[in-house]
C-alpha cells in the first residue's frame, strides 16, 4: 500500500461541533517566557509580615478558618519550570471553608518584599491539582507581581482523582464545584484583600496565568467571573473537560479491544515515519509539521516494512498502524460518528497510548487523569474496571460524562461579552504537537468565539505553535514572552499580532556566548506561518499568511 501525502491539500480548519505542565524548557528559554514588561518605581510594603498585621479578609461566602504569615528574605526555591530562583517575600497562607460545604481550602499568597510592581497575578494548577502552590508562586513574585494560588480543597497530586468520591457512587460535588470554579474566583478575592493590606493599595491590574488545568482555568476567570482580570494567559486550555479527558483514554481502549499493546518504539516509527512524510510541505525541512491538514500519511503503507528499534530489527505491524490512527483520527464509534478530535501526526504517543512488557505479558498504562475520571467521576467507582470495556460501554460513559459534568467544569461557553465589556484581553496558544490535549480542541472554542464576535481579534487573540508539546517541549519554536505582550495590550492598547518564539533544540544545542537562539513569530490565527525562503533559524524567513 502506498502512503498518500498530498502536498496541494490546501490548509483548512476542521471545524468539528461537537494537564499539567510537562517537559518545560529551562534556563534561558524559561526566564524569557514569563519575564514581564514593567513600568513605573516598585511599591514598597506598608504593613509588617505578620498574622496580626492582615485584618482577616471578608469574602462573601466563605468563613476564613486560619490565616498565618511569615517573611522570606534571600530563599532560593524552585518554580514550576524547575528553575532555581532566590526570591524575597512576606508569605501569607489563608485557610478556609465554605459553610456547609465541609470543605477545607488553602490559598498562599506572596507578596515581594521590595519590587512590587502594583499588579496581582493568579496562577493555575495542573492535571486534578487546582493549583502546584508555592512552585507557581517564584516566578511571578521574582517580576515583582504579587500572586496567589490554591489547592482548591484537594490534592496538589495532579494525577489523585480520590477526592473526587466521598464514597462509592457518590461524587464530592462541592469539590468539584471548587476545582471547576469557585475556588479561583475565592482565591483572587483573597489575594487581592491581602495584597491591598499589605502595600496600602489595591493592585491597578491583574492578571491571570496557567498552561493546561491552568489554562482551563483562565478561560473559565473570562467566562464566569469576567470582573476579576484584566488580562489572561491561558495556554494550551483543557476545555471542554466532561469530553476531552475521557477523550485522553481512546488509544488505550483501543488496544484493549485489539488484545495487542504495540511497544513504545514501534509507535516513535510511526511518528517519525509521518514527519518525514510530511516535514518538507511547508517548504522548510525542520522536523516539524506546520500544517496539520496537509499532512495525509497514512500509517497503513508501512505495514510489513522494517525499522530499527534501539538497535534492532523490527516490523511495522497492522495493530500498531491501528493504534496510531485511532490516536490521530480521535474517537469514533462504532457507528462511524466521530465523538472527540485526534492527535496531531508529530504528537509523542507516549502518554496516550503508552505501554509496557512484562515477561512475554504486554498490557496499556493509561494517563492516570484520563482513567481517573471514568473511575471516580464517571463510574463513581474507584474498583471499575476499564480494561473489559466493549465499544458500547466506553461511548456510553462519555455520554454520562458529558451530560453530567459539562455546565460545571466544560468551560466551553463562547459567550465572553461581560469579558469583552471590561475591555479584559486574553491570549492563548497551543502546540501543534501537544500530545495531552488536542489542538483542534482549542481551535475549536476559538472558532465558536469567532462566530459570536466579528471583532474577537480586538479582545481574544490565538497563537499555533508548530511542533511545541503540551505546555512546552517538542522540536518546535516556543513562545516566549506571552505575558508581556499581554501587559501592553491590556495597559498599553498594543495588541499582538505575533508571539515571538524561540527553541535550543530546534537546531542543535544550546548557542554558545554571543549566539542567539533561533526564532519565528508565531501568527495570531486564521493566519499562519509560511516560510518565505532564508535561514529558517531566523524569524525573517517566515511570513504570517
Amino acid at each position: 500500500m502506498a502512503c498518500v501525502v498530498n502536498s496541494a491539500i490546501p490548509f483548512k480548519i476542521r471545524h468539528f461541533q461537537a494537564m499539567y505542565f510537562q517537559n518545560m524548557l529551562l534556563g534561558t528559554i524559561a526566564g524569557l517566557a514569563l519575564s514581564p514588561w514593567v513600568s513605573g518605581a516598585p511599591t514598597k510594603r506598608q504593613s509588617a509580615c505578620t498574622a496580626a498585621a492582615f485584618p482577616r479578609p471578608k469574602v462573601f461566602g466563605l468563613e476564613i478558618l486560619d490565616l498565618s504569615a511569615a517573611e522570606h528574605r534571600n530563599e532560593t526555591t524552585t518554580s514550576d519550570l524547575l528553575q532555581t530562583l532566590t526570591v524575597s517575600y512576606c508569605g501569607v497562607n489563608v485557610t478556609y471553608t465554605h459553610p456547609g460545604w465541609n470543605d477545607t481550602v488553602n490559598v498562599w499568597i506572596w507578596l515581594p518584599l521590595d519590587n512590587w510592581n502594583g499588579r496581582f497575578q493568579g496562577t493555575g494548577g495542573g492535571g486534578f491539582a487546582t493549583g502546584n502552590g508555592g512552585a507557581s508562586l517564584v516566578q511571578p513574585v521574582k517580576d515583582g507581581y504579587a500572586a496567589a494560588n490554591t489547592d482548591g480543597g484537594h490534592s496538589i497530586d495532579q494525577s489523585d482523582a480520590t477526592w473526587g468520591l466521598v464514597s462509592p457512587g457518590n461524587v464530592n460535588f462541592h469539590l468539584l464545584q471548587d476545582f471547576a470554579a469557585r475556588s479561583l474566583a475565592d482565591m483572587t478575592h483573597l489575594g487581592k484583600a491581602i495584597t491591598e493590606s499589605y502595600y496600602g493599595k489595591k493592585p491597578e491590574y491583574s492578571y491571570w496565568v496557567g498552561c493546561s488545568t491552568g489554562g482551563r482555568q483562565g478561560v473559565m476567570m473570562a467566562q464566569r467571573y469576567p470582573e476579576l482580570y484584566d488580562g489572561i494567559v491561558a495556554l494550551s486550555p483543557a476545555l471542554n473537560w466532561d469530553v476531552l479527558i475521557p477523550s485522553i483514554y481512546w488509544p488505550q481502549q483501543v488496544m484493549n479491544q485489539l488484545g495487542v499493546y504495540p511497544s513504545q518504539c514501534e509507535l516513535r516509527a510511526y511518528t517519525n515515519a509521518a514527519v518525514t512524510a510530511c516535514d518538507e510541505l511547508d517548504g522548510v525541512k525542520d522536523g516539524i509539521i506546520t500544517d496539520a491538514d496537509a499532512c495525509t500519511f497514512d500509517p497503513f503503507c508501512k505495514v510489513g516494512q522494517s525499522f530499527d528499534c534501539d538497535g534492532e530489527n523490527s516490523t511495522f505491524t497492522s495493530e500498531g498502524a491501528t493504534v496510531v490512527q485511532a490516536a490521530w483520527s480521535g474517537m469514533i464509534d462504532d457507528s462511524g460518528k466521530k465523538q472527540w478530535y485526534g492527535y496531531n501526526k508529530d504528537s509523542d504517543l507516549s502518554t496516550v497510548a503508552n505501554t509496557t512488557t512484562t515477561g512475554n505479558s504486554s498490557y496499556g498504562i493509561p494517563f492516570a487523569a484520563a482513567a481517573g475520571w471514568l473511575q471516580y467521576f464517571v463510574a463513581k467507582d474507584a474498583d471499575f474496571d476499564l480494561t473489559n470495556l466493549t465499544n458500547a460501554q466506553f461511548f456510553d460513559l462519555i455520554h454520562q460524562s458529558r451530560n453530567q459534568y459539562a455546565s460545571i467544569l466544560g468551560t466551553s461557553d463562547p459567550d465572553l461579552s461581560r469579558f469583552k465589556a471590561r475591555k479584559g484581553k486574553m491570549i492563548t496558544w497551543h502546540g501543534l504537537a501537544d500530545r495531552l490535549i488536542q489542538p483542534n480542541s482549542t481551535l475549536d472554542y476559538y472558532q465558536r468565539v469567532s462566530d459570536k464576535f466579528d471583532d474577537v481579534h480586538d479582545f481574544y487573540r490565538f497563537f499555533e505553535a508548530p511542533g511545541v508539546g503540551h505546555c512546552a517541549g517538542g522540536v518546535g519554536a516556543q513562545p516566549v514572552g506571552e505575558l508581556e505582550a499581554l501587559v501592553k495590550w491590556v495597559e498599553q492598547g498594543v495588541a499582538p499580532d505575533t508571539l515571538s518564539a524561540v527553541n535550543a533544540t530546534l537546531y542543535g544545542e544550546l548557542p554558545g556566548p554571543g549566539q542567539s537562539l533561533p526564532e519565528r513569530n508565531l501568527c495570531a490565527w486564521p493566519k499562519v506561518q509560511t516560510y518565505n525562503g532564508g535561514d529558517p533559524a531566523r524569524a525573517e524567513s517566515f511570513d504570517c499568511v
